[in-house]
């Protein structure tokens, strides 16, 4: 897919989207895709790793990988009289990682560090949880990703490499380029590119187990030497291609998902105050999808705040949202929008996303009037439907309240 850079912009963009996220671990692999994809960007055959930082800093590029759990992606940016090279540096991490036993080691330490941030800081453990309560074993999204201590030690460097053949070289693969260079020029380029490798059939998609995951609707987990409590709410929701997305994006807008003006910023934080932060965030993937409202308290507020934010989830579902509070909300969204196509990179990123859940071209063109459309009651039936408090679990993390 090739994209117009905004007018005037120096820099370029491109980048492969594989079906390579952590989905696709092998039952004892896990963490293989993040390896894999990590370990893509560090050297390749034709430069090993200080030659690579030395190229990329000659041309003040960037080369940077990114996995979740349906796809990863590779993606090098820099200015734009320097595309050629920037497209020649992709290709080599597309097609000649060069894996080599030393980066194996180093990156595997790497997720090995991670892992144990995981564990320790509330934040992150507290995501790490509440995904498992919301899914079953063997669901994709029940995984950060990182694996475990156990499933680490099993990546060998041959395992890293053949699920780059058969993960990144795939004809379901997809590359988005974002230019002002004239876009025949570029796809030449792109084309004479990936003539050098073979691309493989898509890898089958993950089975996507059916039944809930059997949890208690909380759970609180203590960690001590930490000051702060993190608390999450959340549940399972649709995937991206579902009619109820935007009602949902909207509900997670007023909830929690824009800065100062939602629900949980006013209410939890300002209002009450009892949270260092409050917000929400919808994930909606191509196979599925999940909500969570969070917020950071003190230790004495650790039921306060898990029960404010279950009470304006279940708000969304049995209340319709004031005309005047959509409209703000809405409107602040869509507001938004126009900083989004300022720069190369954010527009990139949204040419992306078009091209990953293979949206029509003139999606975003045609988002203002779509989203204007939608009412406060599609918003209400759509949260009730998606976010039904029955799946909706709670998790907290951090240190146990003082006793009195």
């Amino acid at each position: 897919m090739l994209q117009a850079a905004p007018a005037g912009a120096p820099s370029f963009s491109a980048t492969l989207i594989a079906p390579a996220g952590w989905g696709y671990d092998p039952p004892g692999a896990e963490g293989l895709a993040a390896l894999a994809s990590r370990l893509s960007v560090q050297s390749t055959d034709r430069h090993p790793r200080k030659e690579l930082a030395r190229l990329l800093d000659r041309y003040s590029a960037t080369l940077t990988s990114h996995t979740d759990p349906e796809s990863a992606e590779v993606t090098v940016w820099g200015p734009q009289d320097a595309w050629e090279p920037l497209l020649e540096l992709l290709a080599d991490a597309i097609l000649r990682p060069a894996f080599a036993e030393a980066e194996v080691a180093r990156v595997r330490q790497q997720l090995r560090e991670r892992q144990l941030r995981e564990a320790a800081q509330p934040d992150l453990r507290s995501r790490r949880e509440l995904l498992g309560d919301l899914f079953p074993r063997g669901h994709p999204y029940r995984s950060t990703g990182l694996g475990r201590a156990s499933s680490l030690r099993r990546l060998t460097r041959d395992a890293v490499r053949r699920f780059h053949r058969d993960h990144f070289l795939s004809r379901s693969s997809a590359i988005v380029v974002t230019s002002s260079v004239p876009p025949p020029a570029v796809r030449r380029r792109v084309d004479r590119i990936l003539s050098d490798g073979s691309l493989r059939a898509p890898p089958a998609d993950p089975p996507l187990p059916e039944r809930p995951a059997s949890s208690p609707d909380r759970r609180d987990i203590v960690i001590a030497g930490q000051s702060q409590v993190e608390v999450r709410v959340g549940g399972p929701s649709v995937p991206r291609s579902d009619a109820r997305y935007l009602p949902l994006l909207l509900a997670n807008e007023v909830l929690g998902g824009r800065p100062l003006l939602s629900r949980l910023f006013q209410g939890i934080r300002e209002r009450m105050g009892l949270a260092y932060h409050a917000s929400s965030e919808l994930e909606a993937m191509r196979w599925g999808g999940y909500w969570q409202a969070r917020a950071g308290t003190h230790p004495s507020s650790r039921d306060r705040v898990a029960n404010a934010l279950r009470a304006e989830v279940r708000r969304l579902s049995d209340e319709s949202i004031p005309s005047s509070e959509l409209g703000r909300i809405r409107e602040s969204l869509l507001a938004s929008m126009p900083l989004a196509l300022e720069t190369t990179a954010d527009v990139h990123e949204l040419a992306a996303e078009v091209a990953y859940y293979r949206l029509p071209t003139d999606y975003y063109l045609t988002w203002p009037e779509r989203l204007r459309a939608v009412r406060p009651r599609e918003i209400r039936d759509a949260a009730a439907a998606a976010w039904s408090p029955a799946r909706m679990r709670t998790v907290t993390v951090g240190p146990a309240p003082a006793r009195g």
